[in-house]
């Protein structure tokens, strides 16, 4: 009698594990086809696309400011006029009479006493005077000479601060439309690729979006959520980012 009932027990065990069985296959194959209904109803890839392009700047800007510290107004500035008689010299020697350097006004600023505990009193004690020089030029080779030169002024006794020079290049928005292009070409490469082997093909774009231009040095790696423009180098590379979404379809 007990055997007869474990019997019927272990294949009232099996019957209930082929059972149990069947429903997880059956199970598995309805979240797979779920599943797949699911990411074909996206139909889309996302996919970023690059490029970028090296130019040469074709423009120049050197700036400089001369400074002079007197105790009177009328003594500082035939100071900052000698002072300014030198540099307008040793630019001329440099980049030519034609140059057309801009010279500023002058700019004068008292200067106080301070007293116990660094406030001022009140009492002026003398003057600084300063003037700026600009030159511009599409000549960035005499941009660099004149910024290189015009520092050597100061072991002659003239406070001049020389600022780097600044390059541009003037045909960015040329550049720019090109690089949108062969940016997003670049994406649907890449689109294809992933798309390759997946059983799906890539279709119409269905939207795109332009990043933020990179310009900065060779070989740099800096970026900026809003763009750079590195103006310190002559050659320069242009970088442009896409993003870009394709409709998909199974093959």
């Amino acid at each position: 009698m007990r055997r007869r009932q474990s019997g019927a027990t272990t294949l009232g065990l099996l019957l209930l594990g082929l059972a149990l069985a069947v429903g997880l296959i059956g199970a598995a194959g309805l979240v797979s086809r779920s599943l797949e209904r699911i990411k074909l109803a996206g139909d889309k890839i996302t996919v970023k696309g690059y490029a970028e392009e090296k130019v040469v700047s074709d423009a120049g800007t050197w700036r400089a400011t001369v400074t002079v510290r007197s105790g009177d107004l009328q003594s500082g500035y035939r100071a900052l006029e000698a002072d300014t008689a030198r540099v307008q010299a040793l630019l001329e020697s440099v980049a030519g009479a034609s140059a057309g350097v801009a010279v500023s006004s002058v700019a004068a600023r008292p200067q106080y006493e301070m007293g116990p505990g660094g406030v001022q009193t009140g009492r002026i004690t003398g003057y600084e005077l300063d003037r700026n020089f600009e030159l511009s030029s599409t000549d960035v080779a005499l941009i660099g000479r004149v910024a290189t030169q015009a520092s050597s002024l100061i072991s002659e006794g003239v406070s001049i601060n020389s600022w780097p020079p600044q390059y541009f290049y003037n045909d960015l928005n040329a550049v720019k439309v090109r690089l949108i292009g062969a940016a997003t070409r670049d994406a649907q490469q890449r689109a294809e690729q992933f798309a390759a082997g997946s059983g799906v093909t890539v279709g119409p774009l269905r939207s795109a979006s332009q990043g933020v231009f990179q310009i900065t040095r060779p070989n740099s790696t800096e970026t900026a959520d809003y763009g750079s423009y590195d103006t310190s180098t002559v050659e320069k590379v242009v970088k442009a980012v896409v993003t870009v979404e394709y409709s998909v379809a199974r093959e």
